[in-house]
């Protein structure tokens, strides 16, 4: 196991693991894994002794299981991969064309395509949303999409559906000037309803997903099995589990762990069975999403936390999923001067959430005190955490 863990290559953000270095190491592990008698599971148990230096070999064992779960289905599945978009146009171009360059559009697109080949039970394809992007990201995906004539993926437009009072958007939802703007979420909530209505053979699983690559596609059928099996309707990917393999940006590790405080306080029932919850890897069967999704009011980026409490709320089976995930902070939308939505505004949907699901009561000190706060406070909070959440009121 040394020799083969030593072969991978180096990995620092998403982009690694998706080099034609990293796809000939996986062809590598997977001939390696056929020739040992352990279970995947115990040859990642064995990995996790190595730390970071087998971040690339049990990325690869996540993309093994995931294969394995394609290759063996025995009835027809269809995944819709919703991938909202906004400023994106740098992580959809090639390394070469872009410093961010992920080529992750594409990727998708060719990783469905080889599910596909490897077993025709499997049909997937790509809903692209723009979420009102103002850098084109939308008519970049449909110049990449056109480079696949006949192909089941489609591209839709946010701000103009909210033109033309698209009869599937979401209720209330504004234009990026208005009040009730998409931050991420009304672009997701937006795809997942045109998936519910467009045809799909056999069980239909919705994934909400995000646009970069830091959970690389080929991990998708994680997300099928359990569902197939009848186990469970919604599963959440998690970067917290055992099996979890993971590299986290430290800057949004530290407010990404305050705000887990947070939201855990005021979603009590959801923190018992998830933890990680803001992570766009989710898969919905079918009927579960349309039993949900009518409920969701959340347009931000909490929109996922608010799917997974729907769940929680309307008794619908929820598992959660270890799964690879490696950071694509450079570009990120949520890094630095990028932020779009701010973690108080986020706090502040978690609170409505919390209010609408009656999952605490109205009467909590800590509800009360960080709905009142300014943002001047809160960043004074955020650049200093509390030991306690409960020592801020």
């Amino acid at each position: 196991m040394k020799s083969i863990i030593k072969q991978g290559p180096i990995i620092t953000e998403a982009y690694d693991a998706n080099t034609e270095t990293a796809q000939v190491y996986y062809k590598a592990v997977k001939e390696w894994v056929a020739k040992q008698t352990e279970s995947l599971k115990e040859l990642d148990v064995k990995a996790q002794r190595y730390g970071n230096e087998a971040l690339a070999f049990r990325t690869m064992l996540k993309f093994l299981e995931s294969e394995k779960i394609i290759l063996n289905l025995k009835e027809a599945v269809t995944l819709t991969l919703i991938n909202p978009v906004y400023k994106e146009t740098g992580r959809m171009q090639k390394r070469n064309q872009h410093p961010h360059g992920e080529n992750s559009l594409r990727t998708k697109i060719t990783t469905l395509q080889y599910f596909m080949r490897i077993n025709p039970l499997f049909k997937g394809r790509v809903f692209v949303v723009d979420d009102g992007c103002p850098d084109g990201s939308g008519n970049m995906a449909e110049n990449i999409l056109a480079e696949h004539p006949n192909c089941p993926h489609k591209v839709f437009f946010l701000a103009n559906a909210i033109d033309e009072n698209d009869i599937d958007l979401p209720v209330g939802i504004t234009h990026k000037n208005g009040s009730n703007r998409s931050v991420k979420g009304g672009a997701a909530l937006f795809g997942m309803q045109k998936a519910l209505k467009t045809p799909a053979e056999g069980v239909h699983i919705i994934v909400d997903n995000d646009a970069d690559l830091s959970i690389h596609p080929m991990q998708l059928g994680l997300l099928i099995k359990d569902i197939v099996e009848g186990k469970t309707k919604a599963i959440a990917g998690s970067r917290r589990e055992d099996d979890s393999v993971s590299l986290i940006g430290g800057a949004r590790d530290l407010r990404g762990n305050l705000f887990i405080r947070i939201w855990q306080h005021f979603l009590p029932q959801l923190a018992e069975n998830i933890v990680d919850t803001n992570r766009a890897f989710k898969a919905f069967e079918s009927s579960a999403l349309e039993r949900i999704l009518p409920a969701i009011k959340i347009y931000t980026f909490p929109y996922q936390i608010e799917l997974l409490q729907a769940c929680i709320s309307m008794e619908i089976p929820l598992i959660k999923k270890g799964i690879a995930y490696l950071d694509s902070e450079a570009a990120s939308t949520q890094s630095g001067d990028n932020i779009t939505e701010t973690y108080l505004n986020q706090i502040n949907q978690i609170i409505d959430i919390a209010r609408r699901y009656n999952t605490i009561p109205i009467t909590d000190p800590l509800m009360k005190y960080l709905s009142s706060i300014s943002e001047e406070e809160w960043r004074k909070i955020e650049a200093n955490p509390p030991e306690s959440i409960l020592d801020m009121i």
